[in-house]
């Protein structure tokens, strides 16, 4: 199966055509306008015309509509058909996944009203859908949510090696460590997460985390960084999006209501099914305008409180904004190219931290110019930019 993020395009999965009663194996291209074979061997049937029905045989999805019947025994297909279909099939889709799975059974009748209420709010007031959404993501086990959604992620996103410097990881975890304690008003207690943490090589100058803790940093992010406090602060960032839960509510929220169901009658299974497919996307777009705002908030805070530099973020944001213009931004580089700009997020940052009471500087106890050097190109990790002719011949910054 292959996807697109947002389906932006076009989703392609391994399926089949009936025909004369007989099936014919088949791609089939999935849009947001309707569903066709992918060797156009027939009209592109509108979502809106589309009867959905179950083989009982074999469990296979058929989709039905312009006199084709197409159709897929591939397990996500009801997740790739909700989320191309947008609302046009979620009635239909809900009915297919109780008869699949029996989701719902064994429900009080209290979750049957929420889930009425949550279809009634989506039809009548579309806003109300991600509020509910939201809310009833509050209300999950972190053990049976949180943490098995990022396990499942974290095993398939696709980056690069790992670097196996006890010294480097070590100084990511001092700030993890340092940082965890100052986090307050979070959605999740800062208590209950266990932290992880993994330094990948990439030229890339990025980082992002994982529900349930999993935080990954690109070597090019410690390379670009003039201090500590700097990464430290990109650090925060990611620590707070875990600690609001942002990446199970965008989970929650773009798959939509059937997808989005199982997360808030507690079906963590489903959701770490659905996390192998989607885990590419955090290192693409992960998170909202308002998710990434709040992110600064929380991570800037929890830098005052626990004695490291709050403008360093600020700082970093300037520096990398400099070096990287948007309009030539690496694909990855995640805390730049989503909402807000870096100008808006270093004035915002800057202006949150004249309001706060800054206590003494606890400056965290790492040699940064040795962390450096151990991710140059000289080390043997680390895929560094060619140096300015007037710059350390070593590629180093001291």
């Amino acid at each position: 199966m292959t996807m697109q993020d947002e389906f932006d395009s076009k989703v392609t999965v391994e399926g089949f055509t009936v025909q004369d009663g007989s099936r014919r194996a088949a791609t089939l291209n999935l849009t947001e306008a309707g569903i066709r074979p992918a060797d156009g061997d027939g009209p592109l049937i509108p979502w809106t015309g589309v009867v959905l029905k179950k083989d009982d045989a074999d469990g296979a999805v058929l989709v039905t509509g312009k006199g084709l019947v197409l159709g897929s025994t591939d397990p996500l297909f009801l997740r790739v058909l909700e989320g191309a279909a947008g609302n046009d099939l979620d009635r239909q889709l809900a009915k297919l996944q109780g008869l699949a799975t029996g989701w719902a059974r064994g429900q009080t009748i209290g979750c049957f009203v929420f889930f009425g209420l949550i279809v009634w709010g989506l039809i009548s007031m579309p806003g109300c859908y991600r509020n509910a959404v939201d809310s009833a993501v509050d209300k999950l086990p972190y053990e049976k949510a949180d943490k098995p959604l990022g396990e499942a992620a974290q095993e398939s996103i696709e980056v690069g090696p790992e670097i196996e410097d006890e010294e480097v990881t070590a100084a990511i975890q001092a700030m993890v460590d340092r940082l965890a304690p100052h986090f307050e008003g979070t959605d999740l207690d800062p208590s209950i997460v266990e932290w992880k943490v993994r330094i990948v090589e990439s030229d890339v100058p990025n980082a992002f985390a994982l529900p349930g803790g999993y935080i990954t940093v690109f070597d090019q992010l410690i390379r670009d960084a003039d201090s500590a406090d700097m990464v430290a602060g990109v650090i925060g960032h990611e620590m707070a999006h875990v600690l609001q839960r942002h990446g199970l509510k965008r989970i929650a929220n773009k798959i939509g209501l059937y997808a989005g169901m199982m997360v808030i009658f507690g079906q963590s299974s489903g959701i770490v099914g659905i996390a192998g497919e989607l885990g590419g996307v955090v290192t693409e777009r992960w998170y909202d305008r308002s998710h990434e705002s709040e992110a600064d908030i929380f991570g800037t805070k929890a830098m005052v409180k626990a004695g490291l530099d709050p403008d360093a973020l600020g700082r970093f944001f300037t520096l990398l904004g400099n070096k990287y213009p948007e309009s030539q931004l690496p694909p990855g580089l995640q805390f730049l190219s989503t909402h807000p700009g870096h100008d808006t997020r270093t004035s915002m940052i800057m202006d949150m931290v004249k309001d706060l009471d800054v206590p003494d500087p606890r400056p965290l106890d790492i040699d940064w110019a040795d962390i450096k050097s151990r991710v140059s190109v000289d080390a043997g990790t680390g895929i560094a930019e060619t140096p300015d002719d007037d710059s350390d011949p070593d590629g180093r910054d001291e």
